[in-house]
């Protein structure tokens, strides 16, 4: 694959605030970004900065086709994407994120097996089709567990928390979307993620590990450097090194993991793109997890990272713009950012940099924002 070098064009797919964050650092870097654009996205952050807007259907091969052909290399923030229509990509264009990671972290049961071939911990697990194999699967894993689709992507609807054998009993004989995973409840005592860069040479960067706390499922808060003992530190990055070696693709990618009491560590998931998680990163690292990702990918050197300052990020929503807008006014060492995407959706978050996590937190709960 040739070097991408400044002045030619990366074509992003995807129109969320990843995809807008690294149209912004790709430009920054002196490149031109073209993307799709729909009728529904035209509006959107992402659409303001393209260079090249490319209208039409994503999920026709036909519009990836035209976006791949105005571009010298192509990426994807978009976790969603079909997995065919990538494959197809892969071949006819420049698409160094490939398309076999995608594919395995669609579908729960194969990272399962892809972590597990890799004697790295996960969750007990059963597959199961039906409430004959759930009741099966029980007996095997245990109350609590939790029922998920085995393809990602359906959303959080089809996920059913099972507590005891009251909740088994209400369920129907059959299950709506076909195969399904069901997983041990890991008693979390915290969940963790780091963001890892891998090269055209196969080289793996691991950044700063990150501390999230989470409400009602959603990410509200980023932490770096996360709190955790030095021991659990080293086997988190040497759990990182080691997914990276072993997983076909190039740029920037996230690992999450739950921590628990005893200090076990379980891997929950694989994000094969640029993470919100990883935005935290951004004001207090040398170089940003966007940065990292656009290197790899047009075939630049990459090196260590070098954490600056201690961060926290805050996820933010709408309702609270009242509250921001205040803050916006006296706060002139909070970094604000703000994004329109898909649908006029809002998003947005808050970086706090200092040398100390505490008075970061202190000074977001004392501005009624967490």
């Amino acid at each position: 694959m040739p070097v991408i070098y400044p002045g030619q064009t990366i074509g992003i797919i995807g129109n969320d605030q990843r995809a807008y964050k690294l149209a912004l650092k790709a430009k920054e870097m002196g490149y031109r970004v073209a993307a799709i654009v729909t009728e529904q996205t035209q509006d959107s952050s992402l659409a303001a900065v393209l260079d090249i807007q490319i209208e039409g259907d994503p999920q026709q091969y036909e519009t990836l086709a035209r976006l791949g052909d105005c571009c010298q290399v192509l990426t994807y923030t978009d976790e969603s994407l079909d997995e065919t229509l990538l494959e197809q990509l892969v071949q006819d264009y420049n698409v160094p994120q490939g398309s076999d990671a995608l594919s395995m972290t669609q579908d729960r049961y194969l990272e399962k097996v892809f972590l597990s071939d890799l004697n790295i911990n996960i969750s007990p697990y059963v597959t199961v089709v039906d409430k004959t194999d759930i009741e099966q699967g029980v007996d095997s894993i245990g109350y609590p567990c939790i029922l998920k689709p085995i393809q990602r992507g359906f959303g959080r609807q089809y996920h059913q928390y099972l507590e005891s054998p009251a909740d088994l009993a209400k369920m129907d004989d059959t299950l709506e979307l076909g195969a399904y995973l069901l997983e041990s409840w890991v008693p979390k005592q915290q969940e963790l993620a780091v963001m890892v860069a891998k090269d055209y040479e196969g080289q793996v960067v691991t950044l700063p590990i990150i501390e999230n706390q989470m409400q009602d499922q959603d990410l509200q808060l980023s932490i770096t450097p996360a709190r955790i003992d030095q021991d659990v530190a080293e086997e988190i990055e040497r759990l990182a090194t080691v997914i990276g070696q072993n997983l076909d693709y190039m740029g920037i990618f996230g690992i999450e993991f739950f921590l628990t009491a005893d200090m076990n560590i379980y891997v929950k998931r694989i994000v094969t793109a640029p993470h919100e998680t990883g935005d935290v990163l951004n004001r207090i690292l040398n170089f940003s997890q966007y940065e990292y990702h656009l290197k790899a990918i047009c075939q630049l050197a990459i090196g260590p990272s070098r954490l600056n300052n201690a961060g926290v990020c805050l996820r933010t929503t709408p309702e609270q713009w009242p509250l921001i807008q205040t803050q916006m006014k006296i706060k002139p060492d909070w970094y604000f950012n703000r994004c329109q995407t898909i649908g006029a959706q809002e998003s947005g978050y808050i970086t706090a940099v200092g040398h100390n996590i505490q008075p970061l937190l202190d000074n977001f709960e004392a501005a009624e924002l967490i």
